[in-house]
């Protein structure tokens, strides 16, 4: 019993001991900086809209997060949150509502 509470106690404070020494020594830049939040449609708002443009077909513009925006209209549902998106006869895209800014009818 106190062989394990010793060892216990031992590793412990190599961890402790480690961390210290990697957090006083060495910079990753893991510091929590506040970066600008990407504005997004809340994702029941997405899921509705998408859900409704899948349904009556309606022709839509889809802003991802990276601002690439693409036109088209929602052809399949492949589950709760991703769509196949078709841009044109040649091109489809499968979207994730959780990568998506905006849906916007034309």
């Amino acid at each position: 019993m106190q062989a394990r509470q010793l060892h216990n106690r031992f590793t412990t404070n190599l961890i402790h001991n480690t961390t210290n020494f990697i957090n006083n020594n060495f910079d990753f830049g893991l510091k929590n900086e506040s970066k600008t939040q990407i504005k997004q449609m809340p994702l029941m708002q997405l899921k509705i809209f998408a859900e409704q443009s899948f349904q009556k077909k309606y022709s839509v513009v889809i802003t991802m997060l990276n601002d690439k925006q693409l036109h088209g209209k929602f052809i399949s549902q492949v589950n709760k949150n991703k769509f196949v998106f078709k841009v044109n006869s040649n091109f489809f895209e499968i979207v994730m509502l959780d990568k998506i800014k905006s849906i916007n009818l034309v």
